[in-house]
């Protein structure tokens, strides 16, 4: 730990920017969305050399009297506002899809956990880095061979990290599986085979087409990343096993080796004698000599001391080393605990958490929403009033047409959220059918007998229009053209809006 604190206070600079950056990623990844709004905004509105300064040089309009320019400022800003955009049918369907797959309870891991494990990782990779110093670039230099130590061990620390919390995320995905296949098989119903029904979700809003369905099928339905068997797997789980293994015995055995290369060198430095044809004393030459027969025992008896030592060192540092590996191992067991406890089995069980896990009620997270997209709203309406003073300045500099002059002084009711309103009004347009399935006989009867009048009315228009008028009667003729005639007249939801506009327009000049 000595050599590690030298370490940083030698590279601040380089310790300094590691944390700015983890901290700055920290900050980035908790507001992205709201980051990257302003950023774009920022990029639209940047003086001579940001996009309005180019967009607002083009003056070409739609039949809808919107500025090409002003709906690609919109477009840019829709996606940021479509994400916010939340109902309490979403809300509800999201707490009963976790409930449905069993992932109530389950709650991802927060920062603080994070923060928690990159400590231990640093504590791991530098008690590595101690094993392996003496074993990894031995030709190289003291501090290149600490730094490639250090980098290595960190990476080992690293993986184990990812390896662990995917086991544990594995762990409870088998749980699941092993839940539907008991239900399963306890069903007096059930089908030969387990078949999911992937269409079920939150996405295709068909949530609640399986609430009549058993529970183990519901889950079923939900899982995320099954096999065609819808079978428990363990290949993660036996390849951190292994992983685990291998580093734990490793790294013990290296410290055994270390141990006994220590201790050989105690024995092997201790067991050489000093020169005796001098006398250590300056009178030993008056004494008389001392008797072979002591001298042996006394050497006999030092160096059983000297072996007692060190066997007492050896047993002392390998019950330190097991501890060591048994705390290691429990670092593991707890980041596989943390993984199984964090982990999502469903495919969309993510989302739902992120769309219930803040609110009391569903009155609360209408209200997180709607503030949300008054936000973007602010930001996308101050881009678009921007570029629309650029276009009116430009306009009436550089444009002969008196249509594009008007419309770019008079900007008011082309604004974000009208063009919002106007992007679904056309959405909607798309006609929606009914399953006559679902439709009582007599009312069916009627239908279909509408349906075969209108298709015989559309046969007779077509050949009314293609001039064919062999085999038709004049009252079908004249039904014809009148279908004809209030088919052209007919004004479509988007031309409404366009004369509207245009209304509007005329009315403020």
């Amino acid at each position: 730990m000595k050599e590690l604190t030298q370490w940083i206070l030698l590279n601040k600079i380089i310790v300094g920017s590691i944390v700015s950056a983890l901290l700055s990623l920290v900050i980035y990844f908790s507001n992205r969305d709201t980051i990257n709004l302003h950023l774009k905004a920022w990029y639209y509105r940047f003086p001579i050399l940001g996009k309005n300064a180019r967009l607002s040089k083009r003056l070409s309009m739609d039949d809808q009297n919107w500025f090409n320019s002003e709906r690609e400022v919109c477009n840019s800003f829709l996606p940021f506002y479509d994400k916010y955009i939340a109902d309490s049918y979403h809300y509800e369907q999201s707490s009963l899809y976790l409930n449905k797959v069993g992932d109530t309870g389950i709650n991802p891991m927060k920062w603080y956990t994070w923060f928690l494990l990159v400590i231990l990782v640093i504590i791991e990779a530098v008690g590595f880095a101690y094993v392996l110093a003496d074993y990894i670039s031995i030709d190289a230099s003291e501090a290149v061979r600490k730094q490639i130590t250090f980098g290595v061990a960190l990476l080992i620390s690293v993986l184990l990290v990812g390896f662990t919390h995917a086991t544990g995320g594995e762990l409870y995905k088998n749980q699941q599986i092993g839940k539907v296949r008991l239900r399963w098989q306890n069903d007096p119903n059930k089908p030969n085979i387990i078949e999911p029904d992937s269409r079920v979700g939150l996405k295709t809003k068909s949530n609640e087409e399986d609430d009549h369905s058993p529970s183990w099928r519901q889950i079923a339905n939900r899982l995320a990343k099954t096999n065609a068997n819808f079978t428990k797997s363990w290949g993660v789980s036996i390849f951190t096993l292994v992983f685990i293994s291998v580093v734990a015995i490793g790294a013990t055995y290296v410290r055994g080796q270390v141990l006994e290369k220590y201790s050989i060198e105690i024995i092997n430095g201790d067991s050489t004698s000093a020169d005796n044809s001098f006398p250590s004393e300056p009178f030993e030459l008056d004494t008389l000599p001392v008797p072979k027969e002591l001298t042996d025992i006394n050497d006999e008896a030092d160096e059983k001391a000297k072996i007692d030592t060190v066997n007492a060192d050896k047993k002392g540092g390998w019950m330190t080393f097991i501890m060591l590996a048994v705390i290691f191992v429990a670092m593991q067991v707890y980041s596989i605990y943390l993984g199984f406890k964090s982990t999502f089995s469903g495919a969309e069980s993510s989302n739902a958490y992120d769309a219930t896990y803040r609110f009391s009620n569903v009155n609360a997270y209408l209200d997180y929403y709607a503030a949300k997209r008054a936000g973007v709203e602010r930001v996308a309406q101050s881009v678009l009033s921007h570029l629309q003073s650029k276009l009116a300045i430009f306009a009436q500099q550089n444009s002969g047409e008196q249509e594009a002059i008007k419309a770019a002084k008079h900007p008011s009711s082309r604004s974000f959220i009208n063009y919002f309103k106007l992007r679904k009004l056309i959405q909607n347009e798309v006609p929606k059918y009914v399953e006559t399935s679902k439709v009582p006989e007599p009312i069916k009867e009627t239908m279909l007998a509408n349906e075969k009048e209108t298709s015989l009315s559309k046969e007779i228009v077509e050949q009314v229009r293609n001039e064919r008028y062999d085999s038709l009667t004049d009252e079908q003729i004249v039904e014809a053209l009148r279908i004809i005639n209030n088919e052209k007249q007919a004004e479509t939801p988007v031309q409404r809006i366009a004369r509207l506009q245009k209304q509007a327009l005329e009315s403020q000049i």
